[in-house]
């Protein structure tokens, strides 16, 4: 998986969901946690901000958030997220 995967569950959530259209940008936050691990915040631009999704690397969770705030995908990636993108270098 990979930012533009990221970008289309999100996106097609908020247009299913929330009959939102359009292109959005998707913008990327990251972190580490208190033992290192990466921690990935991932929005569609909007105000409020139209979905996110959390990437926990330490569980090795991708874990998507409709506007609302409420889980409606978990995906469990057993070899991490993929390096395909420049982006993805911390």
């Amino acid at each position: 998986m990979d930012f533009d995967d990221i970008k289309k569950i999100l996106l097609k959530k908020y247009e299913r969901s929330y009959g939102g259209t359009g292109d959005r940008n998707l913008i990327v936050s990251k972190s580490k946690d208190s033992v290192g691990s990466k921690i990935i915040f991932f929005f569609l631009q909007g105000s409020p901000p139209k979905g996110y999704a959390l990437w926990i690397e330490g569980h090795r969770t991708l874990t998507f958030y409709d506007p609302r705030g409420q889980p409606f995908k978990i995906h469990y990636l057993q070899y991490g997220l993929s390096k395909k993108k420049k982006e993805w270098e911390a």
